[in-house]
């Protein structure tokens, strides 16, 4: 076993991001912040859970508490931190969008990658390990890849016998709202990994408990699980109700809003329009070279804009490090539209980017291409296949109901917040 300064180490990583202005930001945010995280309660009210015991975090830069402290830190404090575990974007959070990360090691502290070689910790990397701790901040979203590693890093907990422990945070969109497609088996991925629908309505505790138990699934994974819970959580509450201050969770997701839109606008990913990658307004941003944005504008049903401005707009993706440094379209003007959330209780995210892209689908037909990706992104093959085909909205969208209203009545066993 490696021995190092975890101190040292801490100053150097997670607590680095953190300094000057920010850490003002924290303190003053949890003066009125009204949500317990996971990992306070685990510090206050289980820490029998973790002491005298060596642990293994999967965490990157949000596993902060209110106050802006770092979990390696706190960790730290009562138990032996022997490996942490950085999911896509890296340990701080700072690498691109799809970009592999290596091992390596800091301050003597071994830091593995759940997005290179491997995605879920293989034994050589949980050798010492007694417990294995997950803390990131979700966004809600089955193809915000976090969730993903939870899957393969609880599989690989029970895989090796040891106890996981997930610390809860919010759902930063409101844990009451179920949309999408569930991902079928054939087209699970990284960006699926388990049947479920692009809006879940669940926190990432609730989601683990599913993952254990629910054979609906077709898995029972069946580790040795705990989730700790907040306090003062409701369903209902989005993020900027929570009291905490917002870290942005990866770099192209860089406030509340962005996280809004995600549901459906991260579909045009499998399309060749940009998203809005390379733009400081990446999925509020969506076009092409050959959109004509007032045409397309036009096309879209007003009853699916409730909740939601739209404005036609021109736009250059460029190489933005720390973002996106080779976005769609680079270096080339761009024409589509811009989005903008007004009341996000109206608004449908998924609804409206499949009429976006019906729309576009007809209207741009001689450009206009899908990849083989919209399939991982949406959970099956009939999105792609159906606007191909020159089917409207509201049929893509039928075909999704059977599989939210099963969902929806598995899921209901394993919510705990009010």
């Amino acid at each position: 076993m490696v021995e190092f300064n975890l101190g040292d180490f801490c100053r150097k990583s997670l607590t680095a991001c953190i300094l000057g202005i920010t850490v003002l930001f924290f303190a003053a945010a949890h003066a009125h912040s009204q949500v317990v995280l996971g990992l306070e309660n685990l510090l206050s009210g289980h820490q029998d859970l973790i002491e005298g015991k060596q642990i293994g975090i999967i965490a990157n830069h949000t596993s902060l508490d209110s106050q802006g402290r770092s979990i390696a830190d706190l960790i730290s404090q009562r138990a032996k931190v022997i490996a942490v575990f950085g999911p896509e974007h890296g340990f701080r959070g700072n690498v691109d969008d799809g970009v592999d990360i290596k091992n390596h090691v800091e301050s003597g502290l071994r830091v593995f990658s759940l997005y290179g070689d491997y995605r879920e910790p293989t034994r050589a990397m949980l050798k010492d390990i007694d417990v294995l701790i997950y803390d990131i901040q979700d966004v809600g979203v089955k193809f915000y890849t976090f969730i993903s590693s939870l899957f393969l890093a609880m599989d690989a907990a029970k895989r090796d016998g040891i106890p996981i422990i997930v610390l809860d945070r919010p759902n930063p969109i409101d844990a009451t709202r179920v949309e999408g497609q569930i991902t079928l088996p054939t087209n699970a991925s990284f960006v699926g990994a388990a049947p479920l629908p692009a809006r879940y309505g669940m926190t990432v505790g609730e989601l683990a408990q599913m993952f254990n138990r629910e054979t609906y699934l077709g898995f029972g994974l069946n580790a040795k699980l705990t989730v700790v819970k907040m306090t003062g959580y409701q369903r209902t509450m989005w993020y900027d109700e929570t009291g905490l201050p917002w870290t942005k969770p990866s770099p192209n997701m860089p406030d509340l809003e962005t996280a809004t839109v995600y549901p459906g606008m991260c579909l045009f990913e499998g399309t060749n329009l940009s998203e809005g990658r390379g733009t400081q307004t990446p999925f509020l941003t969506v076009g092409a070279p050959y959109i004509d944005g007032e045409k397309w504008l036009k096309s879209i049903p007003k009853a699916l804009m409730a909740g939601v401005e739209m404005r036609v707009v021109s736009f250059t993706p460029r190489s933005i490090k720390g973002m996106d440094e080779n976005p769609k379209y680079k270096d080339v003007l761009c024409h589509g539209l811009m989005l903008h959330v007004i009341d996000r209780k109206q608004y449908q995210p998924i609804p409206l980017s499949v009429a976006m892209l019906c729309s576009a689908a007809k209207l741009f037909a001689k450009d206009f291409k899908t990849r083989k990706y919209l399939d991982n992104l949406w959970g099956n093959e009939d999105l792609r296949a159906m606007l191909e085909s020159g089917e409207d909205f509201a049929s893509i969208l039928k075909t999704t109901e059977d599989g939210l209203a099963r969902f929806q009545k598995v899921c209901e066993k394993y919510l705990m917040y009010e």
